[in-house]
């Protein structure tokens, strides 16, 4: 298959080419092919063996010439598909109509910014050309909504397909395109929407870049022969540009060209542009694609190839060297004096610490032993401990209670050193009258089950426990709300690990000062969906971890009703954003005891932060405070709130990207 570029600029209606500014920059003297390459075009598709002219743009019906164009394409036995945005010129739409339906497809690619049916200039225009019309959609975020397309068809008739392509990059990448990382969320909501679809005798047809990994297993069942050979749509299409150039594809038009050969075909050409390419195809859009078994064997090509470069693509850099005087200061006070700044020193050397070796801690839920030795065989070697409330009265966990009826079996054969939570955020008596039932209580926990440590949130419990039992290895709770250095002195000696509060999670200054001030680990929780500095967490933190109330609502929830945007500033952080956090951390928790109590919702939570999966913000266990609709969180958002300085009484940012996003969902 080729492609021929009539057009060069886009409208301003146009949705369907996202590198039309790499085309501006490829040659602006020429805005349309002349009618002598486009002849040369027909014959090169000719020799070929190609029977369809695919006319592009920019608009490709704002060609002065279209009309001509499309009658001498017909006249010579070829099909016409046209990409058009709907947005045509009288002549053209009147031209296309007049066709053959058997042998003109338009498709109309649909815009996923907007998600809404066509403006009515558009459907005046499609309703003439009627079962010539095909339906697409370019996809570029993964909130993108499809139902509407199958109102589209049924109400004006037209063919019952949809053609879906992924928004690539450019390279260099300055268009708006899908990152990778969110794929699999896209693959998801491709097989719910295609279940859909069949049931109104619409097929999907799919682009190129797709790749088998997006979508669930059983989507190739469901999907049948549309995806059968997914993964190896990644080769050079050939574009005919208007001046007679010949690119691989859009995304790769800045970096290769060829002219359009007067004898040769395609095969020659696409051959000399895979050799091109061959460097390229070593890699892939994921870094599991070096090991991945499809790679190998071929049946994948590793993803689009625009977006594999962008995982090489090179970052501006410039070297700080410390100056003379600083240097000469420095070796005044050699790091042998210092063994603790030392260590820190040489830990933060290695600031990448979200990779393989980073260790987690997860909760307990209530599950069979079989649940947690499949979570043994699949993640044993990142799970550094597995936390469960202190058992007996004594005190609450800083949850509401919990089934325990796996418990027993889970502390006799559980797979992961344990971890013991006393963390309820006001202790119900006297520190010097509870330390002693709760001294008793973790000798005997460690002494039969081996337990190895205690998450506390009382800094005087703390130091009971230190001195009583010194090989527990002790971690200050978020519920200590930890946000400033000063408060870190109080702990030195006496707590190993440290978990931030989750009023700094969303600060990384604050989170960099509190880890340089600490001599210990710093643990985050990932997941936890409180407000920062909200007022109601004292109050509702006492609630959920008292004996003597059962499931507490949440306290924040008329405020949300009022301020929804609010949620936007929670202290969780989706997996695909972990890595801004590289630096800050040594380990990382999951929290969820009630949240994630679904076995099925625990491991997918789990997973897709293990492989930093893209999910949606309502699908981490955040609780009733988070984000409760699947809204895409680009990293640009999620980015800027990590600098802010939590402004909101006269920033608008959230408020905005808020209402902006949640429109997409009904």
């Amino acid at each position: 298959m080729a492609n021929l570029s009539i057009t060069r600029e886009c409208n301003q209606h146009c949705r369907y080419c996202f590198a039309r500014e790499t085309l501006r920059r490829i040659a602006s003297d020429a805005a349309c092919m002349t009618l002598a390459t486009f002849q040369r075009a027909l014959d090169f598709l000719e020799r070929s063996g190609i029977n369809q002219v695919r006319l592009l743009g920019g608009e490709p019906t704002l060609h002065p010439h279209f009309p001509e164009l499309v009658q001498n394409a017909l006249e010579r036995g070829f099909r016409i598909l046209v990409f058009s945005n709907g947005y045509m010129p009288e002549a053209a739409l009147h031209c296309l109509e007049k066709t053959p339906a058997e042998r003109t497809s338009v498709l109309i690619n649909v815009s996923t910014s907007e998600n809404t049916l066509p403006q009515q200039q558009q459907l005046a225009a499609l309703q003439r050309l009627g079962s010539r019309v095909l339906v697409g959609l370019n996809i570029d975020s993964p909130s993108v909504r499809f139902d509407f397309l199958l109102e589209l068809i049924a109400r004006y008739q037209f063919a019952p397909e949809i053609r879906l392509g992924l928004a690539h990059p450019c390279v260099p990448a300055r268009n708006h395109f899908l990152h990778p990382r969110y794929y699999a969320a896209v693959g998801r909501r491709i097989l719910e929407f295609a279940e859909k679809a069949c049931l109104q005798g619409v097929t999907l047809e799919f682009d190129c870049g797709f790749t088998p990994c997006m979508f669930p297993p059983e989507a190739f069942e469901i999907l049948g022969k549309s995806v059968a050979d997914i993964g190896q749509r990644c080769n050079p299409i050939l574009d005919i540009l208007p001046d007679g150039q010949v690119i691989a594809c859009y995304p790769l038009a800045s970096l290769h060209q060829e002219p359009l050969p007067d004898t040769q075909d395609a095969a020659w050409l696409r051959a000399r542009f895979e050799e091109w390419l061959k460097p390229y195809r070593t890699t892939g859009i994921f870094r599991e694609c070096s090991e991945c078994l499809l790679k190998k064997n071929g049946q994948c090509t590793g993803g689009c190839a625009a977006a594999g470069m962008q995982r090489w693509r090179h970052q501006a850099f410039k070297l700080c060297l410390p100056s003379r005087a600083a240097r000469i200061e420095a070796s005044k006070s050699p790091l042998s004096d210092l063994p603790i700044r030392r260590e820190q020193v040489q830990r933060n050397a290695h600031a990448s610490l979200h990779s393989e070796n980073t260790q987690w801690i997860i909760p307990y839920i209530d599950q069979p032993l079989v649940f947690w030795e499949w979570i043994a065989e699949h993640f044993g070697s990142r799970i550094k401990e597995v936390y469960f409330p202190l058992p007996g009265n004594i005190l609450g966990s800083g949850r509401p209670s919990q089934a325990m009826e796996h418990l027993d079996q889970f502390l006799q054969r559980s797979p992961f050193p344990l971890s013991v939570l006393i963390n309820p955020i006001i202790l119900p008596r006297p520190v010097d009258e509870l330390a002693p039932q709760i001294i008793e209580v973790l000798k005997k926990l460690a002494g039969e089950f081996d337990v190895r440590s205690a998450t506390i949130s009382d800094p005087l419990l703390a130091q009971h426990i230190r001195a009583s039992l010194p090989k527990l290895s002790l971690t200050a709770s978020v519920l200590m709300d930890i946000v400033q250095p000063n408060q870190v002195l109080m702990l030195q000696g006496v707590c190993d690990t440290l978990v931030p509060s989750s009023r700094i999670m969303r600060d990384l200054p604050a989170l960099k000062a509190v880890r340089e001030a600490f001599f210990g680990k710093i643990r985050v929780i990932v997941n936890e969906a409180c407000l920062p500095n909200c007022p109601f967490r004292v109050q509702h933190f006492y609630e959920m971890g008292s004996n003597n109330i059962g499931h507490p609502h949440s306290l924040c929830s008329k405020l949300l009703q009022e301020f929804p945007w609010l949620r936007l500033t929670g202290a969780w952080v989706l997996p695909q954003h972990l890595h801004l956090y590289d630096g800050v951390y040594d380990e990382l928790k999951l929290a969820g005891r009630v949240t994630l109590r679904d076995p099925a919702k625990y491991r997918k939570a789990f997973e897709a932060y293990i492989h930093s999966t893209p999910l949606f913000p309502n699908e981490i266990g955040g609780g009733p405070a988070s984000v409760l609709d699947p809204i895409d969180i680009s990293e640009e958002f999620f980015a800027q709130t990590l600098h802010c300085g939590r402004q909101c009484h006269k920033c608008t940012v959230c408020q905005e990207y808020w209402h902006l996003t949640i429109s997409d969902f009904p």
